[in-house]
């Protein structure tokens, strides 16, 4: 294609130069094209993203090749976490400490809540105990009932004595929390909003701040798919029964998630390994564009080496490559591989996307099924006798473009979480789709950018 558009310049400007302007403007978009083309190529990334930016800045010749021009430049960076004297134990946990600079740690207990009402009680039992350091980062904080029970238990954790530090996302708390909140957060809380939502290169609006972490005096630390918002409790349903997940760390691993909030908090964060627990467990994160990709590759290794059973609860089903191949392979291998999705979503486009994707899997022996009470918001991987939980969607914006966290198990909490799998999984149903020319018509379009939405 290089070749024949170079030879129709030549003749245009050889034996028509009445047109020779055209071809000016028309050479000087391809020069355009061609190097940010070159850029994307040369980027550290998966392919799949690669070729979505390349479709994007040919399909729009000179906004698209300016647009990723922002991108490349002028990013800033944080969420650089280093842990001073640390002591990996297993080929993981060195991969982990190389990739994202955090390192397995011991902890003392492990509890798994299997609804938001569960998870939130617990979160405020603990808070209003604090003494020393409250810190909360969520990609959602939106007034509320839940809003409002939150803020009652930092003002006794305030009262304590204790510091409150709060990061909240730009784009997910954008018209949900409104001036009236953030100024009530603000008088008793340090507060930051990751990548506010203004006229800005698309490089930081692109990277948003999806993480869910609660801890508090660095010795119990909260994760999971829960966000600050009333629908996470089912005070209201927007999407039938709003089911959602959590889990908390007690003892010296919850040390590691208050470094992973005060990385970002901060900018960088340097820290003692944290010394103590009869248990051990993973926390584990990714800050984009210098670190990513971890999780991608910790599912993939966890789902490749299976035995048993993969068993994953997700909203968002839009994997790559990587994880597509093995989750298909480790079903023909015999495991039983099953995931669940929501029956009722949130996003219409995104439920398009989960639906074309489970389609090649399903032909290779994967089964998908829907949440039929409504919205499958949680985010966990039950992988043999390991829990892997966090605020990791199944999709390529969560391994690749967004600060998110998470953290493997193994013992009690993961058994807790496979039963509570198959609790779902009996009020769900196979997912049974034959959709129409114009509607994968439509997915196929959707997946043809899905690596950018």
């Amino acid at each position: 294609m290089i070749a024949a558009e170079t030879a129709a310049i030549v003749f245009l400007c050889m034996y028509l130069p009445s047109v020779l302007p055209v071809a000016a403007a028309f050479v000087g978009v391809w020069l355009l094209n061609l190097v940010a083309i070159t850029m994307i190529a040369a980027r550290r990334g998966s392919p799949e993203i690669n070729c979505a930016l390349a479709l994007f800045v040919t399909a729009l010749p000179v906004a698209g090749a300016a647009i990723y021009f922002f991108a490349a430049v002028g990013k800033r960076h944080c969420g650089n976490l280093k842990i001073k004297n640390p002591q990996p134990q297993t080929e993981l946990e060195n991969a982990a400490l190389k990739n994202c600079g955090v390192c397995g740690a011991g902890y003392d207990n492990a509890v798994y809540f299997d609804s938001g009402n569960d998870y939130f009680a617990a979160l405020i039992r603990e808070i209003e105990t604090a003494k020393k350091r409250v810190c909360l980062e969520y990609f959602i904080i939106s007034r509320g009932k839940i809003f409002a029970e939150l803020f009652s238990a930092l003002q006794q954790a305030k009262r304590n004595g204790a510091e409150i530090f709060v990061i909240m996302d730009g784009v997910g708390s954008a018209f949900r929390c409104g001036r009236k909140e953030l100024k009530r957060l603000k008088a008793i809380a340090e507060v930051k909003i990751f990548h506010r939502l203004t006229p800005m290169p698309y490089s930081r609006l692109n990277f948003r701040d999806h993480r869910k972490i609660a801890t508090v005096d660095g010795r119990a630390a909260f994760t999971g798919g829960v966000n600050i918002a009333d629908e996470y409790a089912n005070i209201r349903s927007p999407h039938g029964y709003w089911k959602d997940t959590g889990v908390a760390v007690y003892g010296a691993a919850a040390q590691i998630f208050e470094g992973m909030f005060l990385s970002v908090f901060r900018k960088k964060y340097y820290m003692d390994y944290p010394k103590g627990g009869e248990k051990r467990c993973l926390p584990y994160c990714d800050c984009p564009p210098h670190r990513s990709g971890f999780c991608e590759n910790l599912y993939a290794h966890a789902i490749a080496n299976s035995k048993r059973c993969v068993y994953i609860t997700t909203p968002y089903f839009c994997a790559g490559e990587k994880l597509c191949s093995a989750l298909a392979f480790a079903a023909e291998r015999g495991v039983d591989v099953r995931v669940i999705i929501p029956h009722v979503p949130d996003k219409k486009y995104a439920f398009e996307l989960s639906k074309a994707s489970a389609e090649k899997l399903i032909a290779r022996g994967v089964q998908f099924y829907e949440y039929t009470p409504g919205f499958m918001h949680s985010k966990s991987m039950v992988c043999d006798d390991s829990l892997f939980i966090g605020s990791y969607n199944f999709d390529y914006r969560s391994m690749r473009l967004n600060y998110e966290c998470g953290v493997a198990l193994d013992g009690k909490v993961a058994d807790d979480a496979e039963r509570d799998f198959w609790e779902c999984l009996r009020l769900s149903e196979p997912l049974c789709d034959n959709p129409s020319f114009l509607r994968r018509a439509y997915r196929f379009f959707l997946k043809l950018v899905a690596p950018l939405m």
